[in-house]
């Protein structure tokens, strides 16, 4: 059982955790989302023409396949690889397995499967909350992700008083 000092955590990655951070990492960039904007705008001009189209639906596609085709691109095909990037991820042993975390003030203690490690604080730049997870951010896209489903109201608590303790305020940002 865990002190006053320290907070243990079991985590389980599941699909949908993985999917949801690569989607923000997919997606995070101004280009990538005007992109979006592009492909719906796409989809709600061609949507408008069908709309006002008197003629065979086989010819409008026919003289709209070019657009058809751009809008699916870009709205399907990042998607897809995103999802094809997390089903691969997924058969990892640091993202299929359960992950150990001792939170202390001084260190966070890491095992996964027979590999350990003990990280400092400092090796974090920023640590973010949002409403289903803690990201622990290495870089300015690579994170640890901590799942809130694996954690009940009182571990959270305690992880965002390590935080709060560990970090400066402008390192990082709590609900």
């Amino acid at each position: 059982m865990t002190n006053v000092n320290q907070l243990e955590l079991k985590i389980k990655m599941k699909l949908r955790d993985v999917w949801r951070y690569n989607l923000w990492v997919g997606y995070r960039t101004l280009f990538s989302k005007l992109l979006l904007v592009v492909g719906f705008g796409i989809l709600g001009w061609l949507g408008y023409k069908l709309s006002q189209n008197t003629g065979r639906l086989d010819l409008f596609f026919a003289d709209n396949i070019i657009w058809i085709i751009l809008a699916v691109l870009i709205l399907i095909g990042k998607p897809f690889k995103i999802w094809n990037i997390t089903a691969t991820q997924m058969q990892l042993p640091v993202f299929a397995g359960t992950t150990e975390y001792v939170f202390s003030e001084e260190s966070i203690y890491l095992k996964v499967g027979e590999l350990e490690d003990t990280v400092s604080w400092n090796t974090y730049i920023k640590i973010l909350e949002t409403p289903k997870d803690f990201r622990f951010f290495v870089d300015a896209v690579q994170a640890q992700i901590l799942p809130k489903h694996n954690m009940d109201k009182r571990q959270i608590e305690q992880l965002r008083t390590f935080i709060k303790g560990a970090k400066p305020a402008t390192a990082y940002r709590l609900k």
